[in-house]
């Protein structure tokens, strides 16, 4: 599938479809989800989900954002699908290390998992990356959406409007085509059943 020139979007219409990638973007609902997790699970305790947060997507963009200063990226984003592989490895290998320091901290099985499944999904999409350019932002935004919906289906029409909107945006931005925003909800929706399957072994 092409992508549409952005010329042929509206200005306006393109700026706030980038707008909401920004406020949507993948470190932001990741980050929000772990500092979140003792909200969700009373046995998490704060200071793990700050752990959690600070190695898996804190650091990892700190690093990702001097290698924008120095030219080695050419957006935030990452838009440029060569560009990612350094960024997942070495993020693979900061998440590794923070599991060590939970390990060490001797702390709950529900922040593990969760950022288990978080490198799992980073697994997953590094490896597609070799060949396809899959959308992050709804590989990250369909798994965040249905953690925090769980098992409530009254809340399915928010995660549908919300996968809706974040779908319009990366399209109308010009960043991804329909497939590959298509291809970023499966890997999402893949790794949130992965969380329940390690769940229900582990809990």
């Amino acid at each position: 599938m092409q992508q549409t020139s952005p010329a042929s979007y509206p200005i306006a219409v393109r700026k706030i479809a980038l707008v909401v990638s920004h406020l949507l973007s993948p470190i932001i609902l990741a980050t929000v989800l772990l500092l979140a997790t003792p909200l969700r699970d009373s046995s998490v305790r704060w200071i793990e989900s700050l752990v959690a947060a600070l190695f898996t997507t804190i650091i990892p963009w700190l690093i990702l954002a001097g290698a924008k200063l120095r030219g080695k990226v050419t957006d935030m984003h990452v838009t440029v699908r060569h560009q990612r592989h350094g960024i997942y490895a070495y993020t693979a290998g900061l998440i590794l290390c923070g599991l060590l320091v939970l390990l060490i901290m001797d702390a709950t099985t529900g922040i593990f998992l969760e950022v288990l499944s978080i490198l799992l999904g980073l697994a997953f999409v590094a490896v597609i990356n070799f060949w396809w350019k899959v959308s992050v932002h709804l590989a990250v935004g369909t798994y965040v959406v249905l953690q925090v919906a769980g098992q409530q289906i009254e809340m399915m029409p928010l995660v549908v409007f919300f996968l809706a909107v974040l779908s319009w945006a990366r399209i109308r931005s010009y960043q991804h085509t329909a497939t590959q925003v298509c291809g970023g909800v499966a890997v999402g929706i893949a790794i949130h059943y992965a969380h329940q399957w390690m769940a229900a072994l582990l809990l």
